[in-house]
């Protein structure tokens, strides 16, 4: 469950935080992001049928997203009364609620076929965790698939990431988030986010063509460093890990 300062700061998140953050339209972020990193995870499953939840849905953009592709079955919840008022307001045709994970879910078993958290398991505090996967993959049909999106604790700014926002409880690299979820479920996978850029025209053809160069420069560098410097993702702002609740015998 919540710790109380967090509940109050999750409560008031768009008016006290969120609001001071968001400077461009986060519905074309999230296009753009749902189509590098969540579609093909769905490509297989059945757009009618599939029942997708978003655990802390924001304001709805995602699960909008998923509509806009043809998905049918959605849900989402989240602490933040008005990002939940804005969510219901975009998403007419989908289930949202003001809940937390763990009241929604403890009723809730072999139910939804794919769950997804975006920027939240970094929020719950480190003895919550496998309490709230263990309710995930309760949750979860035969099969199913958790998606959990956090962000990269290797990445060059991530000290920044880990403490921008005073409701981040732990951090995660790949290593880490696959240990908990192999405690959990089957077949975890773990990969690099592929990022969105809000540059356009001639400004993003140029750091298109500068991108590598400069990542190539700074491999090199932690190189030289040694010590395994240059293993670490250090160039993704966000790393996502999948895990599949396993087969259950007929």
């Amino acid at each position: 469950m919540p710790k109380q300062y967090s509940h109050h700061l999750f409560k008031n998140y768009h008016k006290t935080h969120v609001a001071y953050l968001d400077t461009e339209d986060k519905l074309e972020w999230f296009r753009e992001y749902a189509k590098n990193n969540y579609l093909f995870l769905l490509k297989d499953r059945n757009k009618s049928s599939t029942k997708i939840l978003e655990i802390g849905c924001n304001k709805g953009y995602l699960i909008y997203v998923l509509s806009e592709y043809g998905y049918q079955n959605l849900y989402g919840i989240d602490l933040s009364d008005e990002d939940i008022i804005h969510a219901k307001e975009m998403n007419t045709n989908s289930h949202i609620e003001c809940i937390d994970a763990f009241s929604y879910l403890k009723n809730k078993s072999n139910t939804f076929d794919v769950i997804i958290l975006k920027a939240v398991l970094e929020h719950v505090p480190k003895e919550d965790i496998f309490p709230l996967l263990n309710l995930i993959h309760s949750s979860l049909n035969s099969g199913g698939m958790v998606v959990i999106d956090v962000p990269n604790m290797d990445w060059l700014f991530a000290s920044h990431e880990r403490y921008m926002d005073y409701t981040h409880e732990t951090g995660f690299t790949r290593e880490s988030i696959a240990q908990v979820l192999r405690n959990v479920f089957v077949d975890v996978s773990v990969n690099k986010s592929n990022p969105v850029f809000s540059y356009r025209g001639f400004l993003s053809k140029i750091i298109y063509f500068l991108r590598p160069i400069v990542f190539y420069v700074i491999h090199i560098i932690l190189i030289i460093i040694g010590e395994g410097a240059s293993d670490v993702w250090w160039s993704n702002r966000s790393i996502i890990a999948t895990g599949i609740k396993e087969e259950e015998m007929q």
